[in-house]
């Protein structure tokens, strides 16, 4: 065996709740190690496991002298977290495609073509190119991309003209194209038509567009979800790996539309097509709620969960536009980045060619836009669907009240965390092996004044139980105390508490707990990049970025009595400071979860085991 250069800490102990009333405990190990010099200036790419032989390799990705290679570090460990082996080598970049997933490389930088969907000023359907430079980040591993709006162009059809676009579009980075759930008239005016008649439009790079399906109604509907299907396979991105795109649609009343509408406002439609834009699958249900903010789409062992908050008002007889009273989709397919990009540009806030007057311009709404709109808004339920076999197997919809029945806190937490149904957001789904449905949430609240007004302090966080019925069970909540981590004494505009926090279950073998990993941030890291003047008219610029950095908490729950443990952060014991790679951070093998942390300094890691066995 080669003679490692790690520094091993004798340090390694099983981390448990003290308290006695936490009743699970988490049988959690670690131990940290000193990080060699040269694997301090590369990235660890991934983790790599060998089920035959009990071991799991990291391997660190550094910058070679020449373009065709790259040099990789590998630490080899067994499970119990010894120290095997370690190997320096450089390999040829088109083995290391092969040979890892997860190792992305397709050069220094490159620049791709594509195109966004948007409404503009009256309505309609309006195409704009863009060109994206990727530039790859040899710190990380992983691509900065950088959006240019380029003008808006015109489809090689004819008939463009009559298409309004009120949302739901879908752009498939692997094919250049860009999927539009297009309103089509019958004539000019038909504004009642094109919210009855839908085509689905593929759109390449180069604006050739041809309908590849068609949706009808027999009463005027509208889009209020649309999203490609989140599932389990993480590895794979959506841009390498495109998932079918899923659309809801709700009937559309009030003014205008009363005697065109559904007699029925809670007769949902739900529409699924392939990546090409392909018809899957079309039905009806009936949703308990006439205001379903549908937040997700979920597809897991062959069904899809769909979930999300609702306000439930006149159901028989209000419709979700009266509701809302705005789109619930977003009307451009470009992201709140590529939206301020466009609007930085050109005179007046426009881009070049772009006119108000021409109705050319992106007037298009981001879903972050109008999730920021309707965040902020009072609800009255919460419901949860499972969908399977081509047909809505349930719908169940939850009172806030409902929640407030079954709240349950950590053992150390003197109070519950009030889920009144204001001002949360929706982070995950996660499900158990007996079918319940576990939905992760936060609460928040609003900077009213001040350099930061408008910004989010995030404070609770939930974790919603539900059996495989739909039926509300358990309430957890946990108060997270952000406010002291890193922000304030690094200039950051960011604070720790602004950032969000995520949250996956984990079973034991027994099945009598839920280990609860709480994924938050605890720090703000500074970086400044200098990039120097070659000439006396070159001048010498210095960027600085901040990043949120990450720790994970963890507590169990019991799954007879539904009661919550105390919560510890991982390298606790440790008494520093560490923080989850940004990338490859957690592994799995066989019924051990492991989780991968360094200092900020970079100059240690953490490797921590939990054994889901016990």
């Amino acid at each position: 065996m080669k003679k490692t250069i790690l520094k091993i800490s004798t340090v390694a102990c099983m981390l448990l709740a003290s308290s006695e009333l936490a009743k699970a405990q988490v049988p959690i190990i670690e131990k940290d190690f000193d990080i060699s010099r040269k694997s301090k200036n590369g990235y660890l790419g991934g983790i790599d496991i060998n089920h035959d032989k009990q071991t799991l390799d990291m391997v660190f990705v550094l910058k070679s002298s020449t373009k065709r290679k790259v040099k990789k570090e590998v630490y080899t460990f067994d499970k119990n977290l010894n120290l095997l082996n370690t190997v320096k080598e450089e390999e040829e970049i088109e083995k290391m495609k092969k040979k890892y997933k997860w190792f992305n490389f397709k050069g220094d930088s490159y620049v791709s073509n594509s195109l966004n969907a948007s409404a503009n000023l009256t309505g309609k359907l309006v195409f704009r190119k863009k060109q994206i430079t990727w530039k790859y980040l040899w710190l990380n591993g992983s691509y900065n991309k950088s959006v240019k709006q380029l003008e808006k162009v015109k489809p090689t059809t004819s008939n463009s003209e009559k298409y309004f676009f009120r949302g739901g579009a879908y752009e498939v980075e692997s094919d250049s194209t860009v999927l539009v759930v297009a309103g089509k008239q019958a004539s000019k005016g038909d504004f009642v038509g094109s919210m009855m008649h839908y085509d689905i439009l593929s759109c390449d790079n180069q604006v050739n567009v041809k309908t590849v399906c068609s949706i009808d109604f027999a009463y005027p509907n509208s889009p209020i979800y649309s999203g490609p299907l989140e599932d389990d396979v993480k590895e794979l991105s959506n841009d390498d790996f495109p998932r079918d795109w899923v659309l809801i649609f709700a009937p559309q009343g009030g003014p205008g539309l009363n005697k065109f509408a559904d007699p029925k406002p809670t007769n949902y439609t739900y529409v699924r097509l392939t990546a090409q834009g392909q018809l899957v699958e079309k039905f009806n249900f009936n949703s308990p709620s006439n205001g379903w903010r549908v937040l997700g789409a979920y597809e897991k062992d062959g069904s899809v969960f769909t979930y999300g908050s609702a306000t439930t008002k006149d159901p028989d007889s209000k419709y979700i536009n009266q509701i809302y009273k705005m789109n619930m989709v977003a009307t451009t397919s470009a992201d709140a980045s590529e939206k301020n990009e466009s609007a930085s540009s050109g005179f007046g806030g426009l881009g070049a060619g772009l006119s108000l007057l021409s109705g050319t311009a992106d007037m298009g709404m981001t879903q972050d836009a109008i999730d920021n709109v309707l965040d902020e808004l009072k609800y009255t339920n919460f419901q949860i669907g499972k969908i399977s076999g081509g047909k809505s197997d349930f719908v169940n919809s939850a009172s806030i009240e409902d929640f407030e029945k079954v709240q349950v806190k950590p053992t150390d937490q003197k109070k519950f965390v009030e889920f009144d149904g204001k001002k949360f957001v929706i982070n995950g789904i996660s499900f158990s092996s007996a079918g319940d449905i576990f939905i992760n949430g936060q609460d928040f609240k609003t900077i009213k004044s001040g350099k930061n007004t408008g910004k989010r302090i995030y404070k609770g966080t939930y974790m919603f139980q539900f059996d495989q019925a739909g039926n509300l069970k358990h309430n957890y909540g946990v108060f997270l105390d952000q406010s002291k981590t890193a922000g304030f004494f690094n200039r950051s505009p960011l604070t720790s508490d602004m950032v969000p926090a995520t949250s996956y279950i984990q079973e034991s073998g027994d099945k009598k707990n839920i280990y609860w990993l709480m994924r938050m941030a605890k720090s703000i890291h500074e970086e400044s990049h200098t990039t120097y003047g070659y000439n006396t008219t070159t001048t010498t610029t210095t960027t600085t970025t901040w990043e949120p950095l990450y720790n994970m908490e963890y507590g169990s729950i019991n799954i007879a009595d539904g009661t919550l443990s105390d919560f510890k952060t991982l390298g606790e014991s440790e008494k520093r400071k560490f923080y989850l790679f940004k990338n490859a951070n957690t592994a799995k093998m066989g019924n051990y979860t492991f989780m991968f942390s360094e200092t900020e300094r970079g100059d240690k890691i953490l490797i921590s085991r939990l054994d889901l066995a016990k």
